[in-house]
């Protein structure tokens, strides 16, 4: 690689130097330098010279030459460009990169117009994207005049909160928020027990399906722990002001991760879970306003595409709109809590409108879902019964 570099550059110099002989320059005599690099207009001397002065060090004659030639052919090359492209005095300055799969995402064309780097979603300049640690800065990685306060607190339509959960979440490595949840335990019994069950705070805990099973038949070449958002729990997909995607996006990570194991051999995933009481339990609402909790049809384990394989299966396990999201109803999604104080819904306000790494935004409109670009982690799930406020374990 080092004899690459050199050869270009050696190339780049005789490119430059037959350049300027043919547009009718000479490298005519360089002139001495000071010691800052500037010309010295009272010295010179003749290429091909035995020496130079440059920062008070003498320089070989081929390496002087050298030099000599590329500072007057590129020197000559600007000239001629300057001559022959002159620009009006009132000329603005544009960006070189990034202005056209700017605004073929603003059109949704890039496709069409075949701005496969706006497609993709790439953005060229980092510089022009404000920081995503900063609560103004939205989904489009340009700065707001002021962060999201969050919309009121959802009507509870008369359904009784039975349990209340509370999640706090890391937000890169200095924000923390808390989100207060209340479920509607009366309405939707099983979805519910399942919830709860997913964010046990027992270290033991969580949504079990085989774990117990492998116990019993002794079998000590293969383990399973249970599924918990308390281990390896994190805000998956990020709906830009739509919706936010939670879940376990790798149960074997998750577990190697919270026992310090760079290898987890003879791990088991756990599978989805088969519960027929939970699919046949009807939303008590609808999906038409913020700060709603929602779990798929037939229960935490089967969000996503359906796809996924048993170790990813929970990676989509429930879901807080943004938003009113009608789609969610046709998706037959079921409401079974809502969040519970202005402090929750500023939370959600503020994590809805993370930037994300988005996807093919631009191709097909609508889809700009992605991750986080600030990692977001559950540090601490908590759980108490809304009548008695005693914890749950």
């Amino acid at each position: 690689p080092a004899l690459g570099r050199v050869s270009a550059m050696r190339i780049l110099v005789a490119a430059l130097a037959v350049a300027g002989n043919a547009l009718g320059f000479t490298a005519h005599t360089p002139v001495l330098l000071s010691r800052h690099g500037a010309p010295r207009p009272d010295a010179t001397t003749t290429l091909g010279a035995a020496e130079f002065e440059t920062s008070g060090e003498v320089l070989p004659a081929d390496l002087a030459d050298r030099r000599s030639v590329l500072r007057s052919a590129g020197l000559a090359a600007l000239s001629f460009l300057s001559a022959s492209n002159p620009l009006p005095a009132s000329a603005e300055a544009t960006r070189a990169v990034g202005s056209a799969e700017k605004s073929c995402r603003e059109a949704g064309d890039c496709l069409q117009k075949f701005e496969l780097d706006g497609a993709v979603g790439w953005t060229w300049g980092g510089k022009d994207r404000c920081d995503a640690a900063d609560p103004r800065c939205g989904v489009n990685g340009q700065l707001m005049d002021e962060a999201p306060s969050g919309s009121p607190v959802p009507d509870g339509l008369g359904l009784r909160v039975t349990d209340v959960v509370e999640i706090d979440m890391g937000v890169g490595r200095q924000e923390r928020l808390v989100v207060r949840i209340g479920l509607y335990g009366d309405a939707c019994p099983a979805s519910v027990s399942q919830f709860l069950d997913f964010v046990s705070t027992d270290p033991r805990g969580g949504i079990d399906m085989i774990a117990k099973k492998l116990l019993a038949e002794d079998n000590f070449y293969a383990f399973s722990v249970p599924v918990n958002f308390n281990r390896g729990g994190a805000l998956n997909i990020v709906y830009p002001e739509q919706r936010l995607d939670f879940g376990v996006s790798s149960q074997t990570n998750a577990y190697g991760r919270s026992k310090g194991l760079s290898k987890t051999d003879g791990f088991t995933p756990q599978p989805r879970p088969d519960r027929s009481d939970i699919a046949t339990e009807v939303s008590p609402r609808e999906h038409d306003v913020p700060g709603l909790l929602s779990i798929p049809k037939n229960g935490i384990g089967y969000g996503g595409s359906g796809f996924e394989s048993e170790d990813e299966a929970y990676g989509s396990a429930f879901q807080i709109t943004a938003a009113p999201v009608p789609s969610m109803d046709r998706e037959g999604r079921r409401v079974v809590g809502q969040l519970m104080d202005s402090e929750s819904m500023a939370a959600l306000a503020r994590l809805a409108s993370l930037p994300t790494k988005k996807g093919f935004k631009g191709v097909i409109p609508g889809l700009n879902a992605g991750p986080p670009l600030l990692k977001v982690t559950v540090n601490n799930v908590s759980s108490s019964s809304a009548d008695s406020n005693e914890s749950r374990s």
